[in-house]
């Protein structure tokens, strides 16, 4: 049976594969279409996957940490994956 660290911790590994998946569904897009907003939408990508790195290395260090330091992290990772979330549907919207 699964602890809830190791639920909550599944649940954001799940989150973060799924971003990484729409990450590069959208870099395909944009090379696809090479309109006006190429560019821009590269620059907005490239955030977004840095954010997404950034969220994953916070994530690799959750296991090891103490209960108190554990839910802090917990918390700045969900936060993490929040924005992202946001600026993927943001990314998205271009696409509609």
């Amino acid at each position: 049976m699964m602890t809830d660290r190791e639920k909550t911790q599944a649940q954001i590994e799940g989150r973060l594969r799924q971003f990484g998946q729409t990450i590069s569904e959208l870099k395909i897009k944009t090379e696809q279409r090479q309109d006006k907003f190429d560019g821009q939408m590269k620059q907005t990508l490239d955030d977004i996957e840095k954010q997404h790195e950034k969220a994953h290395q916070r994530l690799q260090t959750m296991s090891s940490l103490a209960d108190a330091d554990w839910s802090a992290t917990e918390t700045d990772v969900s936060n993490h994956l929040d924005d992202i979330d946001a600026a993927l549907r943001r990314a998205l919207a271009h696409y509609k």
